[in-house]
């Protein structure tokens, strides 16, 4: 798929051994900042067992601040800077422009993580100890939402993410697991795009 699902996503739990609401969240985001890691995309549509897989490495700034670049099987970029945000993939020489707006911040909840007020605006977020790592889960608060059951699972010892995983509103499943945490000197510039020569620019906004 070219235009992968990147909905990428991440919260007071009843049980035993609770923890208070998204503290850990919080420290991710702090833990994750100045970061790279690899990651293992899967899109496992509705009805179906067999997986799509992709892969590649993110590197995080001051979260909203990402940029992801996919590998395999084939090559495309997802570049955040906090306001906007560009997908590119080479083959196809096109970029897509677009603006962070709030209503996109719901669809991809990754972008939340460094804005707790607004993160806590649009999910319910329950956390509990489960396996050794803390869990973390996310509702919307709205019923017509994109993405539905949002899981994060945080290594406690690094407060780094391990995997998140959801589902959308047609069942269709995503998940990601990450690994190979180290830091990355990164400049403002890792954060934007600027479209090489002969480059389609389509603008989302």
């Amino acid at each position: 798929m070219k235009r992968t699902a990147f909905v990428l996503t991440f919260a007071l739990v009843l049980a035993t051994g609770a923890i208070a609401a998204p503290v850990e969240l919080d420290r991710a985001a702090a833990a994750m900042s100045g970061m790279e890691a690899s990651f293992t995309h899967r899109f496992t549509a509705k009805g179906f067992k067999n997986s799509q897989v992709e892969s590649g490495s993110v590197v995080f700034g001051a979260l909203p601040a990402m940029r992801w670049s996919y590998s395999k099987p084939e090559q495309k970029l997802f570049v955040f800077d906090g306001s906007n945000s560009w997908f590119y993939v080479p083959a196809d020489k096109q970029v897509t422009q677009g603006r962070v707006t709030d209503a996109r911040k719901r669809e991809l909840p990754f972008l939340l993580l460094g804005d707790p007020a607004a993160r806590d605006k649009h999910f319910v977020v329950k956390q509990q100890n489960r396996g050794g790592s803390v869990v973390t889960t996310l509702q919307p608060r709205e019923k017509g939402s994109l993405v539905r059951t949002v899981t994060v699972t945080i290594a406690p010892s690094t407060h780094l993410i391990q995997r998140i995983e959801y589902t959308d509103r047609d069942g269709n499943h995503t998940s990601f697991d990450f690994s190979g945490y180290h830091r990355r000197a990164a400049s403002a510039g890792t954060f934007s795009f600027s479209p090489p020569a002969g480059v389609q620019v389509i603008r989302a906004d």
